[in-house]
């Protein structure tokens, strides 16, 4: 018998917990350890220490799903308090299922041979293993290697995660329009700020901060700050291209109806050295793009549009989110349910820009010389 482990787990649970649970959940499999071939979790917890730790012990590969696969597979034990955290019903079920599956697709329910297997451990801490038994016809999963050493540790992905990135990356809009008093699932907002928190960021600085606006008092007074920023805008713009009608006419922020207001704030410098010694500061920006980049492509995952507001006077906005000396807000993100995506960036939609093609930006060597892509 072949078996694939779907695993999950409260965060901080550690790795002896999460063993003795598999060695439980086996036992109630009449399976061992060499049978098994897979093992899955949800990529929430990608950083898990005691997850990482069993998986080094054992040389196995943990494959993460998203949440959003994880919700599409059926399962008998579904929970509205794991959804609630996870944003699906099933972590352990559904993973089992899904590593036990073929082409993508999950085994049927009938393949579990453990459905939810729960041990407490002294601290507190709950883990959950489900076990799948995988159809002898499926072709063994690589999550074992005799030269595991050799080989990178940590999630592998194949062509179906690398061509879904894709399809977020290609779809992300810098959204304008949204849908007026929808709300936003408070999991949904969890998943997003832990987007941006697992973003990139020069000497791990984090430079970045984010502020919810849930006062709809202090949103209009934004909304108000961003409304006098848009008609300096207007006049900057007639008098250096002749294009301040033209731009009036963009809608080019949705503070007022978006579901969810978030303020991006660059922290007052920490004093890290490391990695920005000549850069200091163009260092700690792009360590913050990187975050809102996360959240971004995490908000078009969860089907969500997501605007960035940079229309604003730095000073007056640091006063109403009563900011400290030396932090500096940068922009504004809406966030929330839209009608529509735009099938195109806006500015491209109504002729304001047309983005660059690609063979532009890249080069080879040196600056200018084109860089053969696709090659």
């Amino acid at each position: 018998m072949k078996i694939a482990l779907g695993l999950g787990c409260d965060r901080g649970t550690p790795a002896a917990t999460l063993a003795q649970a598999v060695d439980e959940a086996l036992a109630q499999a009449g399976a061992t350890l060499a049978d098994v071939v897979a093992v899955a979790s949800i990529d929430l917890k990608v950083d898990e220490a005691g997850m990482r730790e069993l998986a080094a012990q054992h040389r196995w590969r943990v494959c993460y799903y998203s949440a959003a696969q994880l919700a599409a597979v059926p399962v008998p034990n579904p929970s509205e308090v794991v959804r609630q955290y996870t944003g699906t019903p099933s972590v352990s079920e559904a993973a089992a299922l899904l590593a036990a599956g073929q082409g993508g697709a999950p085994a049927p329910v009938a393949a579990l041979r453990v459905e939810k297997h729960k041990l407490r451990g002294p601290d507190g801490k709950n883990a959950t293993v489900s076990i799948a038994e995988i159809p002898e016809t499926t072709v063994e999963k690589p999550v074992f290697d005799s030269n595991f050493g050799d080989l990178p540790s940590g999630p592998i992905f194949g062509d179906a995660e690398q061509q879904a990135l894709q399809r977020i990356m290609a779809a992300r809009r810098d959204m304008r329009h949204f849908t007026p008093g929808a709300a936003l699932d408070p999991a949904v907002l969890a998943a997003l700020l832990q987007a941006a928190h697992q973003g990139p960021s020069v000497g791990l600085m984090q430079p970045w901060r984010l502020i919810h606006v849930r006062d709809d008092a202090l949103r209009v007074q934004i909304a108000q700050l961003v409304d006098r920023e848009r008609q300096a805008t207007a006049q900057a713009l007639e008098q250096a291209e002749g294009r301040g009608q033209p731009f009036l006419a963009l809608k080019v922020e949705g503070i007022r109806e978006a579901a969810a207001l978030l303020a991006v704030v660059q922290a007052p410098d920490d004093g890290t050295l490391f990695g920005r010694r000549t850069l200091p500061r163009e260092m700690a920006l792009l360590s913050t793009g990187c975050a809102m980049q996360n959240l971004w492509l995490a908000a078009r995952a969860h089907n969500l549009g997501l605007g960035w507001v940079s229309l604003i006077e730095p000073e007056p906005l640091a006063a109403l989110l009563h900011l400290p000396e030396g932090a500096q807000p940068l922009g504004l993100l809406c966030i929330g349910p839209v009608p529509a995506f735009y099938a195109a960036p806006m500015l491209a939609q109504v002729s304001w820009r047309t983005p660059r093609p690609l063979h532009e930006l890249c080069f080879d060597n040196r600056w200018g010389q084109e860089l053969p892509i696709g090659g």
